[in-house]
């Protein structure tokens, strides 16, 4: 897909920031694994032809193709990494001395980010009844919508702002090219910047969760998601390693941090929660960001519906928990001070 030259431009001229430290002036090891340059993410050419075909593909038949695709085997941790941990440890970083415990305001210990990205109109349906249920139990949460995939009506962003929650800009069309070439990238960023002003959203998802950091600049926001810290189950599988949020360029990227509900409940066909659980429980130990994405499309499924209502009932037993919209920690996360450091 390229763009390797822009992420390193963007280093060079200290604009991608240590995640912990909020340095400038990052160890060469911790470089490469956040900005994912030993493995670049990029489409494998089969991946390519799927997305030009997926438009005639029916649903069901996309589900079966993704399951066929899936990698034969997983590691029973698949969804934990400590590749950026142990690549601050590889460089001489002592994470133990109070910085990693200090990134969160005074009396918390983790951060929680709840964010939806609505597919289809389908899932515009279910709004209601999901939001609700987070609001029954102290949750607010950030909407991503489809400008073009269908009607979006302003009194329903309305609605979600008074209720406390945010919305956010999910690709133009889901159609899985975003990515094709630098060039329609350009094009397609100028029609997304005109949707970011029309709802006045100050973040971005890229369907398919598919990334380039360089290109993203193009965006007029103020935090993308787009990036997460392991998924070897997406298209574009990696991951940046990080638990925590961290600055680039214009923007500070949110990597989502525990499985998509489709990752679980479509492909692998998993019938618990356990492994959200798991993976909390990990990043809580770390001072990490507990950031999930579900769409409401598959939360229409009312057992899966169900998971998603207990996950959230065992987060709000979780001691020291700090809920809040990406575009609010997005704002926490560059004026933060550092132990030792400046603000």
């Amino acid at each position: 897909m390229g763009g390797e030259q822009e992420l390193t431009d963007l280093v060079r001229s200290g604009q991608v920031r240590d995640p912990v430290f909020r340095s400038g002036s990052l160890p060469d090891e911790v470089y490469r694994v956040l900005m994912e340059l030993d493995a670049p993410p990029g489409l494998s050419l089969k991946a390519q032809l799927y997305y030009r075909a997926r438009p005639y593909i029916p649903l069901n038949l996309r589900w079966r193709l993704q399951q066929a695709s899936r990698p034969k085997s997983l590691p029973p941790d698949w969804f934990v990494t400590t590749s950026l941990l142990d690549a601050y440890r590889d460089a001489g970083v002592d994470l133990e001395t109070g910085a990693a415990n200090s990134l969160w305001p005074e009396d918390k210990r983790f951060a929680v980010v709840l964010t939806h990205d609505v597919e289809t109109a389908a899932g515009v349906a279910m709004i209601d009844e999901v939001s609700s249920i987070e609001e029954s139990l102290g949750f607010r949460s950030s909407w991503n919508f489809v400008p073009q995939a269908y009607r979006v009506e302003t009194p329903m962003l309305a609605d979600l702002r008074r209720r406390g929650f945010e919305v956010g800009v999910h690709g133009l069309n889901h159609d899985g090219c975003l990515y094709s070439s630098r060039h329609e990238f350009a094009r397609r960023a100028g029609e997304i910047n005109t949707w970011l002003k029309e709802w006045g959203a100050l973040g971005f998802r890229s369907p398919q969760v598919h990334r380039n950091l360089g290109w993203l600049q193009d965006l007029e926001i103020e935090y993308d998601s787009s990036c997460f810290d392991v998924d070897p189950l997406q298209p574009m599988p990696g991951g940046c390693g990080s638990p925590w949020p961290f600055e680039v360029g214009r923007f500070v990227e949110i990597p989502y941090t525990l499985p998509q509900d489709h990752v679980l409940y479509i492909v692998l066909k998993e019938k618990t929660n356990d492994i959200w659980k798991r993976k909390t429980e990990w990043l809580v130990k770390h001072s990490g960001m507990v950031c999930l994405i579900t769409h409401p499309d598959y939360l229409a499924d009312p057992s899966v519906l169900d998971l998603y209502r207990d996950f959230l009932e065992y987060l709000a037993t979780l001691r020291g928990g700090w809920n809040i919209l990406p575009q609010e920690l997005a704002r926490y996360w560059r004026q933060r001070s550092v132990p030792g450091g400046s603000s």
